[in-house]
């Protein structure tokens, strides 16, 4: 089961003799929607922990997503959520599953939307007679929201004698096992892989030439692909 933990850390108080640890976990963190109606996913969390778990979700959209000027801005306006959590709250017993269900309200797009979910816990009472300290740790969903014929493109450019790898696509895609394999078929891995978002781009890290670099491309489904160093 995948856990990412974003930083968040939330002290409730400063000097302690014993902890507490406000515990979750998530069945996935990425997830892929289409901009078409009734477009859902549900993420299912549990409370491992023996204390309830008060729970609360916030949106946040991600604009310019891979660029310089990225931003992540929280929804808050009605008018503005085009991506909706239901429920916005709950409260999970010790052990209790709660399903947390995603839709989008997006329609008609040129270019895949970005967003954040984070489940964040709430202070609940700590139940001890010593002085405490309860850790909330947050953690945070990956949500792309997708043309219903999106695509990535991958295309390499040279860039003051070194290589630039180039998403000129509308959605994104995570490249990974990146290798140099010359024309004899010789391959080396090197460095750069990444998520490479729509319109975004990645200096490699290696002085190449020649052949091709070869790489794994990870969206909604698996591809190995070959692009040649011209």
């Amino acid at each position: 089961m995948k856990k990412t933990t974003i930083a968040l850390l939330l002290l409730s108080l400063t000097f302690f003799n014993q902890s507490a640890l406000a515990a979750m976990s998530l069945d996935k963190i990425i997830l892929y929607l289409d901009d078409t109606p009734d477009a859902r996913q549900d993420i299912v969390v549990t409370n491992p922990d023996p204390e309830t778990l008060y729970l609360r979700t916030e949106i946040f959209r991600v604009d310019n997503p891979g660029q310089p000027d990225e931003r992540r801005l929280r929804v808050v306006d009605p008018k503005e959520f085009k991506l909706l959590a239901s429920p916005s709250k709950a409260v999970l017993a010790s052990g209790e599953r709660k399903r947390f269900r995603l839709m989008s309200l997006e329609r008609g797009l040129e270019q895949e939307k970005v967003y954040r979910v984070t489940f964040r816990p709430v202070v609940g009472d700590i139940k001890t007679e010593r002085t405490a300290l309860k850790i909330l740790v947050a953690y945070q969903a990956l949500v792309f929201v997708q043309p219903k014929d999106g695509q990535y493109q991958l295309e390499l450019e040279d860039s003051d004698g070194g290589w630039v790898i180039k998403n000129t696509g509308n959605i994104n895609v995570e490249i990974t096992d990146l290798k140099h394999c010359t024309d004899t078929g010789e391959c080396h891995s090197i460095e750069g892989g990444g998520r490479l978002y729509a319109g975004a781009g990645k200096v490699l890290d290696s002085n190449i030439s020649g052949g091709f670099l070869e790489l794994l491309a990870r969206g909604r489904e698996t591809r190995k692909l070959q692009l040649p160093l011209k």
